[in-house]
């Protein structure tokens, strides 16, 4: 067989697009350089959103359940012009509640968490296909004798175990609850249907607000417009700093290669190059 062997986990192609090969390796772990850590933990933002729905009241002083207006279109883009379905008439419109923004509730962790690599020394063993093959870059081995031992001019003695499969993943980040920032918007209350004859504007709508206004003109309800005011989003701090590695690198039995000498490959070479 042809035997290649690495620092890397950079398996060559076996020569003639062999599939039936078999890989290995030898003391594999993590590259000590990265002390077993997957990355530093940081935390996005908590973003603020617009309201997504108003409730329009018959009565004053928002008596009643009322009806319930969609504006979760306002958000795409922000301030996009809301087309009621039914346009509510003036003698129905007396009050509206105008839902808070909100501030998300919690932030997404913002690292890009990756194994580190393995360091070790890694082996493909390629079927032998006749002649040695130069651009492999590789062993020629045999396998050892019934007692272990290997035969004269195949004398470098190699052990690989099986490679199964890296089963390590990083520990995940988490974060903690959003802190600081603020939510303001504005509601803007149309009577036709492209946003252009307003109505009524309800400004500065905090995040623990749900304000009823009084609407004293009578006209019709046909469109809306939300806008963020303020839009400041809320910080989480990490609740862990580092992301570690966990979780075990698998190999199965171990193979012994006897390979040529290099007296012998030099003959290889020179042979193949002639």
């Amino acid at each position: 067989m042809l035997l290649w062997v690495g620092k890397t986990l950079d398996y060559p192609i076996c020569p003639d697009g062999r599939l039936d090969y078999w890989d290995g390796w030898a003391g594999v772990r993590t590259d000590p350089q990265y002390q077993n850590e997957c990355g530093t933990c940081t935390c996005g933002s908590a973003a603020c959103a617009l309201p997504d729905r108003m409730l329009v009241h018959e009565a004053p002083l928002c008596a009643g359940e009322g009806i319930e207006v969609d504006l979760s279109g306002a958000a795409n883009p922000s301030g996009h012009c809301v087309k009621l379905s039914s346009p509510i008439p003036g003698d129905a419109f007396a009050a509206v509640t105008l839902k808070s923004p909100t501030m998300a509730t919690e932030c997404k962790s913002s690292a890009q968490l990756a194994l580190p690599p393995l360091s070790g020394t890694f082996a493909r063993a390629c079927p032998w296909t006749g002649e040695y093959e130069s651009a492999f870059n590789g062993l020629v081995c045999i396998a050892p004798e019934d007692d272990g031992s290997c035969r004269p001019g195949f004398s470098a003695r190699f052990e690989f175990q099986e490679k199964i499969r890296d089963a390590r993943t990083c520990t995940p980040c988490t974060c903690g609850a959003p802190v600081g920032g603020s939510c303001v918007a504005d509601v803007l209350l149309f009577s036709d249907a492209s946003c252009s004859l307003m109505l009524y504007s309800g400004n500065g709508i905090g995040t623990s607000e749900q304000a009823c206004y009084v609407t004293y003109e009578d006209s019709p309800l046909a469109g809306a417009r939300v806008v963020l005011a303020q839009d400041e989003p809320g910080t989480c701090p990490p609740t862990t700093d580092i992301s570690l590695v966990d979780g075990t690198i698998e190999s199965g039995e171990t193979r012994t290669f006897c390979c040529s000498s290099a007296d012998l490959m030099e003959v290889i070479h020179a042979n193949a190059d002639d």
